[in-house]
């Protein structure tokens, strides 16, 4: 009901409700061999990034080695085709320079002990659009609007490794999580009747937790290494702030919008209307990981890995329940399927692979490639174009009971407004180099991700095309101790 009464061209622009791409699970590769290898690391991990993929590894990392990652320039571009008329799109990029990594391990008797710090995730958009005429939308002659979205994860730990056989060892690491998602949206609508929309509003979240990562690594001769490893994410403490300020003139002129909302209450006022909503969510999902590897080195200048990556879905329940207080005595209740949809996740199957070849006793050669599946709903056009028809037409909830004093009614959960609103598989590659001594080494790798798929960023028009692509470049540092 509440954006029923603001534009829909001026919400699909202004309101944020995810942190940067929480639509794909691998999100960047931590330490100089994983880089270059495309991820597949569970059989290898012998450096401190090793903490991260497979801490089991760090039984034959090299004592006090240490390794600092520096994803120097990551950018990411994502195009949401004809958005708002024929060839009239909407585009969203993010370039940062970032530290992503920090590890040293160090040797205690039959244990490697091991530190790192893990930049899982960091992005930032900022952007402003001005859009005069959008063919889809007659009734609107300009927009302007202002988007500054960020969103970044930490996990810092420790790790232990120990071998139980010359052929056998195990290891675990305990992360400690930060996540937080900030957003801030302003926009002015104008429209041919030369009255306006405007909209003010902010996001902010904070999540802590663990994700404890143990790992299993066999080697049954020197030409070939067997790597398992298991992580969960778990959330201990949230929370969110968010507000909203609305108003318009020659359409609903009588009609401020103002929303407020916590992760433990949630409501506003539209008009002279009061409302009260569910709370707001404050995690991140406790979604479940598993990486098996293989590793064969045929010669000793050639090496070749293998892994497949599966990560869990999930799905957490919270009340949905909406209700609106129109005056008098007259009450509306609309009824809503307990699923937060920020946090709904769909199982994916990913695989890595990547090469290695020292050209020389100094310098190697890596490439990879991998795939990065979308983790949310796949967008079909015949869906989303029913449901936004059942949208325009009012049929998005049924009545279950009427009276003089108000009613209650029903919203099915597939006319709820998408969230999730993007779907698109992706495919990488890397390559890179490395100059490496008994006491250092220097790395540079480039990965390149792209992607087509579907988005339905207005619930109220069937889904559009959209493409992805990303480039990083990262330069890696290393000091060991042999």
């Amino acid at each position: 009901m509440l954006t029923k009464k603001i534009s829909p061209i001026l919400y699909l622009l202004t309101v944020s409700f995810l942190s940067a791409d929480s639509y794909h699970n691998i999100n960047g590769f931590f330490g100089e061999k994983a880089a270059g290898l495309g991820g597949a690391y569970t059989a290898i991990s012998d450096d401190p990034s090793g903490a991260y993929y497979n801490p089991a590894g760090l039984t034959f990392a090299y004592d006090n080695s240490i390794s600092l990652s520096a994803s120097n320039v990551t950018r990411t571009n994502k195009e949401y085709e004809n958005v708002i008329g024929p060839g009239q799109g909407y585009t969203r990029n993010s370039q940062n320079y970032i530290p992503n990594f920090f590890g040293i391990v160090k040797e205690y008797g039959k244990y490697k002990i091991g530190f790192s710090i893990v930049n899982t995730l960091n992005e930032t958009f900022n952007r402003a659009d001005q859009v005069v005429n959008p063919i889809y939308y007659p009734q609107v002659n300009s927009l302007r609007s202002y988007n500054i979205e960020s969103a970044n994860q930490i996990q810092t730990g420790i790790s232990i490794a120990r071998a139980i056989t010359d052929k056998l060892s195990v290891g675990a690491t305990l992360y400690y999580t930060y996540d937080t998602s900030n957003a801030t949206n302003t926009a002015l609508v104008q429209f041919a009747n030369k009255g306006f929309n405007s909209i003010t509003g902010t996001d902010n979240r904070k999540t802590m937790g663990f994700n404890p990562v143990i790992g299993i690594m066999y080697m049954p001769n020197n030409k070939v290494s067997l790597g398992l490893s298991m992580r969960h994410q778990f959330v201990t403490a949230g929370n969110r702030l968010t507000n909203g300020f609305a108003t318009s003139s020659g359409i609903d002129s009588d009609s401020i919008v103002f929303a407020e909302g916590t992760h433990k209450a949630n409501g506003g006022s539209i008009g002279q209307n009061v409302y009260k909503a569910g709370p707001l969510n404050g995690r991140i999902p406790e979604t479940s990981e598993v990486r098996a590897g293989i590793a064969v080195f045929p010669t000793k200048q050639l090496m070749a890995a293998f892994d497949t990556i599966y990560t869990s879905g999930f799905k957490r329940n919270s009340d949905q329940t909406e209700f609106y207080y129109l005056g008098g005595s007259r009450n509306e209740l609309i009824l809503k399927d307990s699923d937060v949809q920020e946090l709904r996740r769909y199982a994916t199957f990913n695989f890595a692979f990547g090469l290695e070849y020292f050209l020389t006793d100094n310098f190697s050669i890596r490439a990879g490639a991998f795939t990065n599946k979308a983790n949310s709903r796949n967008i079909s056009w015949m869906r989303t174009a029913l449901e936004s028809a059942n949208r325009e037409t009012g049929g998005d909830s049924e009545t279950l009971a009427q009276t003089a004093n108000g009613s209650v009614k029903y919203q099915l959960s597939s006319l709820r407004t998408p969230i999730r609103n993007e779907y698109v598989n992706l495919v990488g590659y890397s390559l890179g180099f490395s100059w490496s001594t008994s006491r250092a080494s220097l790395g540079l790798t480039i990965v390149r991700e792209t992607g087509s798929g579907g988005s339905q960023i207005d619930s109220n028009r069937p889904s559009q095309q959209m493409s992805y692509e990303s480039t990083a470049i990262y330069v890696i540092v290393s000091s060991k101790n042999n």
